[in-house]
């Protein structure tokens, strides 16, 4: 017994030393973020949604401290000073979560070309609402823009489509879950999440495996292709009602495929973006080319959003067309 007692403490103690071996080493070799913290010019933490009206507020990771600003109207400065001559959509990417509001590429380019914009992006957000967001605006404000740049991310925006539309389908909201800021959420979180998201939260090791390794076994599944081919045909539904809408209120609009970085490092984005040509009314404009040069200098490296230079890049892309 007390042989047992003591190979056990000793497997104990050395798969603890490889776990915290290993855990040192992954936030080397793979840093991935465990998500932002928001606090106000003063520091403070703070419990507000990206798009509240009147705030400004800083984003932190442990790639950056980057001050944003929210307009009277409740999206991403700068204000359009009347209608917009271009309004720009999306998720995180299309905000430039992770650069001041003067480095963001919707900014930067709109300065350079000396036009009227408005970033109606929400982080978080699925394509059935930023379609929603966008006819919103127009209607409500009676804007009339020439273009939309809508931007449709290949990293999660297939699985924020999947779960919209069931909630959708159930007669709930579907709005990006940093709009429904819950004060009970913790609370209403069974055992098992809390756990899981204490481990993502403090371990960087738990991260790899969690958001790189499970997702390239669940890849090769009949069920991850049921899935993606479900999230197709939702998305080219929604690329249809923007279609719409666009006649409707008499805009052109483009579709801009953002990619993240490993889909572009593995050379993956093509094969997808064929995919989603195949289900939109219009040709698409495919971004993974224009970043393959240099990823390392254009994605913050923990977080995955465009980095300071992948903002200037993306701008100088738009300017360039």
């Amino acid at each position: 017994m007390k042989n047992l007692f003591g190979n056990l403490i000793l497997l104990f103690v050395s798969l603890a030393i490889m776990f915290v071996i290993s855990e040192v080493a992954s936030r080397y070799v793979s840093p991935i973020s465990p998500g932002p913290s928001i606090l106000d010019m003063e520091g403070n933490k703070q419990r507000i949604s990206y798009v509240s009206p009147n705030k400004q507020f800083r984003i932190i990771t442990p790639d950056y401290d980057a001050v944003t600003t929210i307009t009277p109207d409740g999206y991403r400065a700068p204000q359009s000073n009347g209608n917009p001559d271009v309004i720009f959509i999306g998720d995180s990417f299309t905000y430039a979560q992770g650069v001041t509001d003067e480095e963001a590429f919707p900014a930067i380019y709109c300065k350079a070309q000396k036009l009227n914009c408005a970033n109606l992006a929400v982080p978080g957000s699925s394509t059935l609402y930023e379609v929603d967001r966008l006819e919103s605006y127009i209607k409500n404000k009676n804007w009339s823009p020439q273009k939309v740049n809508f931007f449709f991310f290949t990293g999660n925006d297939f699985g924020d489509n999947l779960s919209a539309d069931e909630l959708r389908s159930q007669g709930q909201g579907y709005e990006p879950g940093e709009l429904n800021l819950n004060p009970n959420a913790e609370d209403d979180k069974g055992s098992v999440e809390k756990i899981i998201d204490f481990g993502l939260k403090h371990s960087n090791l738990l991260r790899v495996a969690y958001f790189k390794v499970l997702p390239i076994i669940r890849s090769d599944s009949e069920e991850a292709e049921a899935q993606l081919n479900k999230a197709l045909k939702i998305t080219g539904a929604e690329f249809q009602r923007l279609d719409k809408i666009s006649k409707t209120y008499g805009f052109e609009y483009e579709i801009f495929i953002i990619y993240p970085e490993p889909e572009i490092i593995h050379n993956k984005y093509q094969e997808l973006g064929k995919k989603l040509q195949s289900i939109s009314p219009k040709p698409l404009v495919m971004l993974g080319d224009v970043f393959k040069e240099n990823t390392k200098a254009f994605f913050f490296p923990s977080d995955g959003h465009f980095s300071v230079e992948g903002n200037k890049k993306l701008a100088d892309y738009l300017i360039a067309r």
